[in-house]
């Protein structure tokens, strides 16, 4: 079951939600209105009608209250990491499955180099072992791409796997110009 888009009342993404979660905002009277293709969802029978209830949930709801935003990037980790650079080698520019990707320090570590977003890309292996203790520059290795720090609408791009199309259109309007994830 796919996940369900939840958006301020000012229409600014904020996370997903299973559709349970969904369902009972609905209920409530949470939501303001709702965008893309709605599933229905039946639940029991009633005793005084014998008809069974059903309800339907749009794929992005829109919550009558606005919300609190916490961290707007997402975590440094290989998984966001490999999706932020499209699981492309910073260094050869060939794509790989996740299994042969690194998570490359531009400045290493072990001179001073931080662990953040504006200076990890991701790296084959080969390359990663090649560049080694160096920076780019010491390797004579050219840097394909500028690393960057993704926003909040890629964070949400970044941590559902089933995004639908009605759900990736809405998004993809909101993404930085700057955006690798805007290709998909």
């Amino acid at each position: 079951m796919s996940l369900i888009l939840v958006c301020d009342r000012g229409g600014v993404p904020h996370h997903w939600t299973n559709v349970e979660t969904a369902i009972i905002q609905k209920y409530k009277g949470n939501i303001s209105y709702e965008l893309g293709d709605s599933s229905v969802f039946h639940g029991g029978i009633s005793r005084m009608t014998g008809q069974r209830s059903q309800i339907d949930v749009g794929q992005i709801v829109f919550l009558k209250e606005a919300l609190k935003y916490d961290s707007r990037t997402p975590p440094l980790n290989n998984k966001n990491l490999f999706a932020r650079d499209l699981h492309l080698c910073a260094y050869c520019g060939r794509h790989y499955v996740e299994a042969k990707l690194s998570r490359d320090h531009i400045v290493p570590v072990s001179r001073g180099g931080l662990n953040t977003w504006k200076n990890c890309v991701t790296s084959c292996k080969t390359c990663n072992h090649h560049k080694a203790d160096r920076t780019p520059e010491e390797a004579d290795m050219e840097l394909l791409y500028v690393p960057y720090i993704p926003s909040n609408i890629e964070k949400l791009i970044l941590q559902n796997r089933r995004i639908l199309f009605d759900q990736m259109e809405y998004l993809k309007v909101m993404l930085p110009e700057h955006s690798r994830l805007r290709i998909l």
